[in-house]
């Protein structure tokens, strides 16, 4: 059992149009229009219309809210209307392991889970993440639409975080993911043999790779 990759990352936008704009003519992605047609994209979770943009081994789903009063509309009035990321959903080849073993290391879901399909944890136990175990599903999108080829994958999802070992307990333990430690940096503040420099960043970082892409965690 195990959860295998990120299986894709679920972005908030009022404009579904600029989205496709700027992931599709300044980034060279593509529009599955397999799985969501243009130019009206397909019903998502909540009431909302989606675009998804295959990006190396996962895709950005794009979701526009079709109310006021849904929950991603809610995150989207929160943002000033700029909207961002969602949600993580993460891939599993063994879900009723997996979700069993979430829960015994003392993880909670959202709702009930109906044995098979996606289930979200419940932010009390992921550190206000909102995370999805979905099934993985071994999806290829067809090279059609895999956009000009210049970005070709997603290198890591960056997430801020307090407390470094908050973060090694949820998606260490609970989640049950290896931590990459020769790539841990930070832990005891700036070099002192190295002149300190505008672009180092302040932060203690922690590194869970998955799949083809990495988990980094700033604190």
């Amino acid at each position: 059992m195990a959860i295998t990759r990120v299986h894709h990352v679920g972005l908030v936008n009022g404009d579904l149009d600029h989205a496709k704009q700027i992931l599709v003519e300044g980034f060279g992605l593509a529009v599955d229009e397999h799985r969501t047609p243009l130019p009206g994209g397909k019903p998502g979770y909540d009431g909302t219309t989606i675009l998804e943009f295959p990006i190396g081994e996962l895709f950005y789903e794009v979701a526009k809210p079709n109310d006021s009063e849904s929950e991603p509309a809610k995150y989207l009035a929160s943002t000033n209307g700029r909207g961002g990321m969602y949600y993580i959903s993460l891939a599993s080849n063994d879900m009723k392991g997996d979700i069993q073993g979430i829960v015994d290391r003392g993880g909670k879901l959202q709702g009930d889970w109906d044995g098979a399909g996606s289930v979200f944890i419940d932010p009390t136990t992921s550190l206000g993440l909102r995370i999805q175990i979905t099934p993985e599903d071994n999806y290829f999108v067809h090279p059609y639409y895999k956009g000009n080829g210049n970005c070709t994958g997603l290198a890591h999802v960056g997430i801020a975080a307090r407390n470094p070992e908050e973060s090694r307990q949820f998606w260490g333990h609970i989640l049950g993911l290896k931590e990459d430690k020769t790539e841990e940096r930070g832990k005891d503040g700036p070099d002192p043999k190295r002149p300190p420099s505008a672009a180092d960043d302040p932060v203690h970082l922690l590194e869970f790779p998955l799949g083809g892409t990495v988990i980094e965690i700033s604190h």
